[in-house]
């Protein structure tokens, strides 16, 4: 025998007997809601009711999060019972039974829905706010059946893919809300109760909608979701190929240049070929590292090798409105540049104007008239005649005069000759030729081949000069020649150092070294802070110069002074470190160090989690 079910206000769905009649009906539903009416607002206490520990935790976001995770059995159960109830022999005792076995289940959803949002959305949060802890719930209850579907469908490398099903199962496990399979109101009680309710091609047509928005965002939320994972930890390594060992778990050093690539065709979105504006060699990924650890700054254009932000960034450092922190930056990268070669000719100072080189050469001369003694030192005449004659060799036919006929090459001759010499008279010697070589290299009418051919021919003398000193001796005598050397090549060379401001031009010493010292500078056997600020200020040259159209062309107007203030502090945001880290973490792979294990798995879980977010947002 069916039962009639009413629709009671704040008491729900009650069943009654088919025999009771309506008055009979009327009269129960009195005796329930009368007596239950007066004592709540005749008892209703001043105070604040105390809350019970469970009703504390299920208020709080906590119960938000306990509700997402219920929704999950309670959409399968529903699914269940109406696919059951769908499946079976139209009016059999099997349909009866899990109708009302549906009917069960929707009541006790339904009911359960009622008193979360009245206890929890109604009480804590505003309508239409996001429930994060729902959200929360949802993903979590939904992990393992989406997991097992992407894995049996073979989708679990394939992020769009992998999206799309998990979206369409987080749609599936989304419960429908649904109307009392019976509602009758005070109004009915006289009539005839009527079926109402939710029909079945009515909650599997509603299903769908669910499952196909599921998959359509599912889809576009594992595409971001590839895009991210890019971002964070670059390219995913290709599959190794037949024949050639593989290389998981190996630590393999590789650098590449970085670029903007993707594939298409198949469940993707299309192609992206190469950012060729973009980009680091690998030499200049080594020379930043590098150039950072001795306190270079970069900004995001010179940090990402990207043409287009250079660009903006020359507009910003011609404007005086915007090229404050750029100027702020320059005139630390200069200070840097200026130790590191203050320091290479042996004086501590952020410039090298006239008083700096002065004293520079003063210590490098000390340091000479303290070696040099009057005491006669054996020579070793072959060695001596041997590199002579190497240097002959290398530069005939390049200078104006033979190298053998300069005087102080045959002076030398002479005492290699004789097979010894005083300290005096091979620092005299040593002196005569560095200034020589000096003059060739410097003046207008200067042989630069024989000047060059004279400096290697000194370092034949100051080698013999060291013979027989101490060990103290040899080490400052060391440090001095190449003190000496590093400061012949900036006096040397033209526009390497402004004596009056005491800034070196990072462009003209790189050029320098080039030509002094190519094994040194070019093939990178030399990595002293001056070689290695040089290779820096090449590297990370501004590809747009100054030439002051931007200034010339910008209009001063009252609104520009005003903006002068927030765009210049933007500017300085800009130029910021954190901001070149950014601009190199979204180019490169923010995470790139995260091994291999937990790439893979964020891989896999980013495309499952958004996918199940966004079905969740969908039927809030």
């Amino acid at each position: 025998m069916a039962d009639k079910i009413v629709q009671i206000p704040n008491i729900g769905p009650v069943a009654f007997p088919e025999a009771m009649s309506d008055a009979e009906i009327i009269k129960a539903i009195q005796t329930l809601q009368v007596p239950a009416a007066a004592p709540v607002a005749a008892q209703a206490p001043a105070g604040k009711v105390p809350e019970s520990f469970q009703s504390k935790i299920l208020n709080s976001p906590v119960g938000g999060v306990i509700r997402g995770l219920r929704d999950i059995p309670d959409a399968g159960a529903q699914l269940l019972t109406r696919g059951l109830e769908a499946i079976s022999p139209s009016g059999s005792g099997m349909e009866d039974f899990f109708r009302s076995e549906r009917r069960r289940v929707e009541d006790i959803n339904r009911q359960a829905e009622i008193d979360y949002q009245r206890n929890f959305r109604q009480g804590q949060m505003r309508q239409g706010e996001i429930d994060v802890g729902r959200v929360g719930g949802n993903i979590l209850g939904t992990l393992i059946p989406t997991t097992r579907a992407i894995g049996l469908l073979g989708a679990a490398t394939a992020p769009v893919r992998a999206g799309a099903i998990s979206g369409a199962v987080s749609g599936a496990l989304q419960p429908v809300a649904t109307p009392p399979s019976r509602d009758t109101t005070m109004s009915d009680l006289v009539t005839e109760t009527r079926p109402q309710g939710m029909t079945n091609p009515e909650f599997f047509a509603q299903k769908v909608e669910q499952m196909g928005a599921g998959t359509a965002f599912g889809g576009l939320a594992g595409y971001g979701a590839d895009k991210l994972s890019k971002a964070l930890f670059g390219t995913r390594p290709p599959p190794p190929v037949a024949g050639q060992p593989s290389t998981a778990g190996a630590q393999v050093n590789v650098t590449t240049t970085p670029t903007a690539t993707g594939t298409g065709g198949g469940s993707t979105l299309g192609a992206v070929g190469p950012d060729t504006s973009a980009g680091l060699t690998a030499a200049q990924q080594a020379i930043l590292t590098r150039g950072k650890q001795m306190g270079f700054r970069t900004t995001p254009g010179q940090e990402t090798g990207s043409r287009s932000l250079q660009q903006m960034e020359a507009r910003m450092e011609s404007s005086p409105f915007t090229s404050g922190p750029f100027n702020t930056l320059k005139a630390e990268n200069q200070k840097i540049l200026n130790r590191s070669t203050a320091q290479a000719i042996g004086v501590n100072a952020d410039e090298l104007s006239n008083p700096q080189l002065a004293q520079a050469q003063r210590q490098i001369s000390s340091v000479y008239r303290q070696v040099a003694s009057p005491e006669v030192k054996r020579l070793d005449g072959n060695t001596i005649q041997t590199g002579i004659d190497i240097l002959d060799n290398a530069f005939e036919g390049l200078t104006t005069q033979p190298l053998k006929g300069n005087i102080f090459v045959k002076q030398l001759q002479e005492l290699a000759a004789k097979g010894e010499a005083s300290g005096n008279q091979l620092q005299t010697l040593s002196s005569k030729i560095g200034k020589r070589a000096k003059n060739e290299m410097t003046t207008a009418m200067g042989d630069r081949e024989l000047g060059s051919a004279l400096f290697q021919m000194k370092e034949i003398i100051d080698d013999a000069l060291a013979q027989g000193l101490s060990a103290e001796q040899q080490a400052a005598f060391q440090t001095a020649r190449a003190n000496y050397r590093n400061l012949m090549t900036i006096r040397s060379n033209q526009g390497v150092v402004n004596p009056s401001t005491g800034n070196v031009s990072g462009l003209n010493l790189a050029s320098a070294l080039t030509r002094k010292d190519p094994q040194g500078f070019v093939f990178g056997s030399n990595q002293t802070p001056m070689y290695e600020a040089a290779r820096f200020a090449q590297a990370f040259k501004p590809i747009v110069g100054d030439s002051g159209t931007a200034t010339r062309s910008m209009e001063v107007t009252p609104l520009s002074m005003l903006l002068a203030a927030p765009t210049n502090i933007a500017a300085r945001a800009y130029t910021s470190q954190p901001a070149a880290n950014l601009a190199t973490g979204l180019q490169t792979g923010i995470a790139p160090g995260t091994d291999l294990a937990t790439q893979e798995f964020l891989r896999r879980m980013l495309p499952v989690t958004g996918a199940s977010g966004f079905t969740s947002l969908l039927n809030q």
